[in-house]
């Protein structure tokens, strides 16, 4: 072809021109970041957002009135049509997309590095966040095909590795990252830290049964002095006043360190919080920071942050205030009154896994600084201002519905940005949208990690000192190596991790999803589904499988 004809992109961005030095490859990067907390945070403003936090599983359920749910993933039905599976399955392989795209062109000729150190390190953040996609594809599928080259054509012979092929592959990419990717303190925040990759590696190592190598691995993030758990209370809301839920009480001095851990301007390794390991970043009033045309929807106060008892009326027909402080706009069910596509807690995760050893009173990831069981007549017009919302006060009021949902307040803000004004009560909120730098992994989740592999090589005594170090921060009572077993651990990651962990994922690695389904999902146990084990691993797309027509895509046993 005559080279007068062939099309060089100048004025535009295209492959050959964008990844040439560092910075085209820390952009790269950053859209991968991008589409990480657009797609597990902020794709809609929808509770579909959430959908890998535990709802419709044993952490949250849509409840519909006291006895009946809306059903998310129809467990009972769940076939390789499903949307969910088809959604997950695409996002995680654009995100292997994307990383291998840049760990190909960093060693092309059109690449230029200041050093090899540098290439290294974008190759090695590149491999874990390949890593990252793939250890969820393994847990939640099982063996999967494996792309570790740019995918520049059409394909359509795709294969199955095995699920232990899949770990091992992300285990030699952690390997390398681990080598090259940044320290946290070298960082200015939003990219994962070196840290990051030995804590995935201790999660996957597990899986491949490495006990020793996973508590290698998690020993290098706990042992490293940049992070530690916060046992003290931190930050910038220490001196907060707050004068209770019924806002006509005496202010006093607000919260306790775990109630710190999930304030705005506090969850960010930068901002003090050393066991942060790695955010997604949300940032009000900037291009691109969230809850914005550019930056997404994080609407986790709407569609997780509790009953929409600002919306109820009394029995005399007046309408309850919408209040700002640790209040906002969520949009949950409450005494005929709600959204029931949003996200209730189940019972598991309102009472049962707060009563083990009678730590009700004591834990205080329990406390009523974390969570609000009583809602309040606010509107200083109705007979009950300052009463608890009850069924004999509620306009419409029935048996069947509930009064007092468990409020997790990690999703609401202390005091809202006021981006709004209720027009009601002339109360600034935010829409239900929260600005908080999101967790995707954090310190004890680590200890957590090592006590589950202390407990699988048999060494309980040392699992039980692990899971000890987090209660102890939360003041509950210690637990002894007889107690250990995976759903004390699963129950600790509950208790720890609600709202944070990817509970899906955890409970399919752990083989344990069709157990917790029917002990604690409500829609299940409500309609008497009886779930066999085929359900601890998702379906592949059909859609996958009738494009893959040069090769046959076995689908997993039970669809």
């Amino acid at each position: 072809m005559d080279d007068t004809l062939e099309e060089k992109a100048k004025d535009f961005l295209s492959p050959d021109n964008s990844y040439t030095d560092k910075a085209g490859f820390e952009s790269a990067l950053a859209n991968i970041y991008l589409t990480i907390r657009t797609d597990m945070y902020a794709n809609s403003d929808s509770p579909d957002n959430f959908d890998m936090l535990g709802g419709d599983v044993d952490f949250a359920a849509k409840q519909v009135s006291k006895t009946t749910w809306n059903e998310y993933f129809y467990w009972n039905t769940l076939n390789a049509d499903s949307n969910f599976a088809e959604k997950w399955w695409t996002r995680f392989y654009n995100w292997i997309y994307q990383a291998n795209t840049i760990i190909d062109r960093a060693d092309d000729d059109g690449a230029s590095w200041d050093s090899d150190d540098d290439k290294n390190a974008i190759i090695g953040e590149a491999k874990f966040l390949r890593a990252w996609a793939y250890h969820f594809l393994a847990n939640m599928w099982g063996g999967v095909p494996l792309v570790l080259e740019e995918t520049t054509s059409a394909k359509f012979d795709y294969s199955r590795a095995t699920q232990e092929e899949v770990y091992q592959q992300c285990k030699d990419d952690l390997e390398y990252a681990v080598q090259w990717m940044p320290t946290v303190d070298e960082l200015k925040g939003g990219r994962a830290p070196r840290a990051a990759a030995w804590h995935l590696l201790s999660e996957v190592d597990i899986c491949l049964e490495d006990y020793d190598g996973a508590i290698t691995a998690a020993s290098k993030v706990i042992d490293d002095s940049n992070f530690y758990l916060m046992t003290e209370r931190f930050g910038q809301w220490t001196d907060f006043q707050f004068n209770g839920y019924d806002y006509r009480g005496e202010y006093e001095t607000w919260g306790d360190v775990y109630w710190d851990l999930f304030q705005e301007g506090n969850m960010n390794w930068l901002e003090g919080n050393h066991e942060a390991i790695w955010n997604v970043e949300f940032d009000v009033n900037t291009l691109g920071g969230g809850n914005n045309s550019d930056g997404g929807n994080f609407v986790l106060e709407r569609w997780w942050g509790g009953p929409v008892a600002w919306g109820l009326s009394d029995i005399n027909g007046v309408t309850n205030f919408l209040k700002d402080t640790l209040g906002g706009r969520p949009i949950g069910l409450i005494a005929y009154g709600g959204s029931t596509s949003a996200w209730t807690p189940v019972n598991y995760t309102d009472s049962i896994i707060w009563e083990y050893k009678d730590d009700w009173d004591r834990d205080i990831r329990n406390s009523k600084y974390n969570i609000q069981r009583t809602y309040y007549w606010t509107n200083p017009a109705s007979k009950f201002y300052g009463e608890p919302i009850t069924i004999e006060n509620t306009s419409a009021p029935s048996t069947n519905y509930i009064y007092n949902p468990a409020c997790f307040k990690k999703a609401i803000p202390a005091v809202h940005h006021g981006l709004f004004t209720d027009s009601s009560s002339g109360q600034g909120h935010d829409g239900g949208g929260i600005f908080k730098d999101w967790y995707l992994m954090r310190l004890p989740e680590t200890y957590l990690l090592r006590a589950e592999a202390y407990f699988r090589k048999g060494e309980s005594e040392k699992a039980a000192a692990d899971i000890n170090i987090v209660r102890s921060r939360a003041q509950a009572t210690s637990v002894t190596a007889g107690d250990i077993d995976l759903d004390l651990i699963l129950d600790e990651r509950a208790r720890e991790l609600y709202m944070e962990e990817f509970r899906l994922s955890t409970l399919m690695r752990m083989g344990k999803l069709q157990e917790y389904l029917m002990k604690y999902n409500s829609a299940v146990i409500s309609k008497s589904y009886n779930l066999d084990d085929h359900i601890n691993k998702l379906p592949i797309p059909n859609s996958e499988i009738e494009a893959n027509k040069d090769a046959v895509l076995e689908q997993n046993t039970g669809y």
